[in-house]
C-alpha cells in the first residue's frame, strides 16, 4: 500500500524541514516499490517562498480535496508565526483528524499544537523555541531534550536535521530495520540517532574552551570499541589525571568516562544489529562484553528493548 504524505508549508518555511524528511521517504521507494507518495500543501496551490527566498510549487491549497495518510507540518520562522484564520485552522484540523499520522518538523509544532486544542499532547521542537511553545500552548507538555517524540499517532521533532531522524524512525516502523539502514546509507547519514538522544550532541558539547581536551579522546575511543579501555588508560591518552578526566566528562557530557564508552559500544552494537543474519552473541563478543547476558542487560537499559526484540524488525 502506498502511503500518501502531504507536507504543509507556507511562506517562510525552512527548506531542510521539507526536503530532509521528504528525501528519506522518497529514497525508501528505491527499496520498497511505491512505499510513499509525497505532495505539497499550502494555504493556496502555487508558489511558496522559503525563509531564504527560493520558491517551490505547492500541489494543493487548503480548499482542494485530496487523500492523506500522513500529514507533515514543516517548520521555519514563517511557520512559527503563521497567521491562520478560523476556517484555515478548521480545515487543517480536519486533515489532521483524517490522517493516520501527523508529524511536525521543528517549529511546525507551533501549527500542530493549534490543531488539537483539547488534546494534552507531548511535543518537542527546536530547543530555542521550547519555552515559547510551552507558553503559547498550555495544554501541551513540551520537552526540550529529545530529537523526536511519539505521542500515539502524533510525532514531533526538534531542529531541522532531526526531521531526517524522525523520517528514518517512521521508515523503520513501516518497513523494518533493514530498509531503514539501506535508506540511511543511501543518504550517507547516521541511522541510529534515537528519539531520546539529546538535541545537544556530544560533538556540540565539546566545541568550546576546556572541553576541547576531550575531542581527541572521543575520536580515539571510536577506534577501540572491541577493546577494554580503562579510565586510567583514557586519562593517560589525554595527559590528565583520572580525577581531571572524570570532572571534564561530568561537566560537559553529564556522565563518567566509563559510561560514555559503554554507550559508544552499545550504539555501535545497534548499528551491527541492523545487518541481516548477524549473531547476537558474535556482536556481544566483538564489543568486549564478558558474556551475552551482560550485553543483553546493558542493551535493555540503554534502548528499552532486548537485542533479539530489536532485530525482529529486520525480517519484517
Amino acid at each position: 500500500m502506498t502511503r500518501k504524505q502531504v507536507y504543509f508549508i507556507a511562506d517562510g518555511f525552512q527548506a531542510l524541514d521539507l526536503f530532509g524528511p521528504l528525501d528519506a521517504f522518497m529514497e525508501t521507494n528505491s527499496h520498497v516499490s511505491h512505499a510513499y507518495e509525497c505532495k505539497l500543501l499550502s494555504l493556496e496551490a502555487g508558489p511558496v517562498t522559503t525563509v531564504y527566498g527560493q520558491q517551490v510549487q505547492a500541489d494543493f491549497g487548503l480548499g482542494d480535496e485530496f487523500a492523506v495518510d500522513d500529514l507533515i507540518i514543516c517548520g521555519g520562522n514563517g511557520m512559527r508565526t503563521l497567521s491562520l484564520s478560523a476556517r484555515q485552522i478548521e480545515r487543517l484540523s480536519e486533515l489532521a483528524g483524517r490522517a493516520q499520522r501527523v508529524f511536525s518538523i521543528c517549529t511546525g509544532a507551533f501549527v500542530l499544537a493549534r490543531l488539537f486544542p483539547q488534546k494534552a499532547l507531548t511535543l518537542t521542537t527546536h530547543w530555542r523555541h521550547c519555552d515559547s511553545l510551552a507558553r503559547q500552548h498550555g495544554h501541551c507538555t513540551i520537552s526540550p531534550d529529545p530529537l523526536y517524540i511519539q505521542d500515539k499517532h502524533i510525532w514531533s521533532s526538534a531542529g531541522v536535521l532531526s526531521g531526517v531522524d524522525l523520517a528514518l524512525a517512521i521508515v523503520r516502523e513501516d518497513h523494518g530495520n533493514s530498509v531503514a539502514a539501506q535508506v540511511a546509507k543511501d543518504l550517507v547519514v547516521y541511522l541510529q540517532r534515537s528519539g531520546n538522544q539529546h538535541q545537544y550532541s556530544d560533538a556540540l558539547a565539546l566545541q568550546s574552551g576546556d572541553s576541547l581536551k576531550l575531542s581527541p579522546l572521543m575520536e580515539w575511543l571510536t577506534t577501540q570499541l572491541n577493546q577494554s579501555v580503562s579510565v586510567a588508560r583514557m586519562a593517560e591518552f589525554c595527559h590528565l589525571s583520572e580525577r581531571q578526566l572524570t570532572r571534564l566528562f561530568k561537566q560537559h557530557l553529564n556522565c563518567t568516562p566509563s559510561h560514555y564508552f559503554k554507550v559508544l559500544k552499545l550504539n555501535h552494537a545497534r548499528d551491527l544489529l541492523s545487518e541481516e543474519n548477524i549473531s547476537l552473541r558474535h556482536v556481544a563478543g566483538k564489543l568486549g562484553f564478558n558474556n551475552y547476558d551482560s550485553f543483553r542487560r546493558a542493551f535493555i537499559r540503554q534502548f528499552g528493548v532486548s537485542p533479539s526484540q530489536y532485530t525482529k524488525g529486520i525480517n519484517r
